[in-house]
């Protein structure tokens, strides 16, 4: 699409950035026939970013790793949800009004839900980060039963309170853990990397397995989950549906899954 001074920029900000989330974005402007752009920006300075988006009238921002918490303190409103989380992805430019929102819960159950029901599940959250802060508590609306790991147990146990999830502890702690029907990924581990939070071990056949980073598509978390006889659930899918609720709130209209859904597969190839 042409890009003109009456386009509308949305941008996406993190510290590391791929073009992953511009490919599934763009496409879905050029789809609607919306004038909008989305351009991914690496920063480690939130305070001055998200200035930025004001400044510049921006419609929006996508927020990634490690700005979801502490994006919050700069923006004029938080979304109920999203307070409730303590995280915020989604940053929408309302008037000169900057609303954060979550979209990664919305993002994170309908992927799981494409593979499993999670009403009474025992799940494993690996992490305490804003991933797993709205993964906990979309897991809690959807009355499973979650614990909460993390490599710090002071995290873990915040992160569990918070929602009323059982404590599971630190790292070593999940080398005794006999059972479970779901094991997520909510750390930075493997973004981009062999590494895998857990070893092959860890992981046992007719459960499911899912991953919230997306590159690689399938990352060695997911493969060693799927040597074992574990049912996996890609991060991508929690990248689109995600996107899904972003596009809606940029745009106003209803975001075309197919086309967005294609471009993404096609970028991480």
């Amino acid at each position: 699409m042409k890009i003109t001074k009456d386009t509308k920029l949305v941008t996406s900000l993190a510290s590391k950035q791929n073009s992953i989330g511009a490919a599934m974005h763009n496409a879905g402007y050029e789809a609607l026939g919306v004038n909008f752009v989305y351009i991914p920006i690496a920063t480690d300075d939130i305070k001055n970013a998200i200035a930025g988006v004001r400044g510049l009238n921006l419609v929006g921002s996508s927020v990634s790793m490690p700005h979801k918490q502490t994006v919050m303190q700069y923006l004029d409103e938080v979304d109920e949800v999203a307070k409730t989380i303590g995280a915020v992805n989604t940053v929408v430019n309302e008037n000169g009004v900057l609303t954060g929102y979550n979209s990664d819960w919305v993002g994170a159950m309908t992927a799981l839900q494409e593979a499993t029901e999670l009403e009474g599940k025992k799940v494993i959250v690996i992490g305490a980060g804003g991933a797993a802060r709205a993964i906990v508590y979309g897991l809690m609306q959807n009355n499973a039963k979650a614990v909460v790991y993390d490599r710090t147990p002071e995290k873990a146990k915040e992160l569990a309170e918070s929602f009323n999830a059982e404590v599971g502890g630190d790292l070593e702690a999940l080398k005794s853990v006999d059972s479970y029907d779901i094991v997520i990924n909510a750390t930075s581990v493997g973004f981009g990397t062999d590494e895998s939070v857990v070893s092959e071990d860890f992981f046992k056949p007719n459960t499911v397995a899912m991953d919230v980073i997306f590159v690689p598509a399938e990352t060695m978390f997911l493969k060693h989950a799927k040597a074992k006889g574990a049912k996996t659930v890609a991060g991508y899918r929690m990248l689109i549906h995600q996107a899904l609720f972003q596009m809606e709130k940029y745009t106003g209209k209803k975001a075309p899954f197919e086309v967005m859904e294609k471009a993404l597969l096609e970028a991480i190839k």
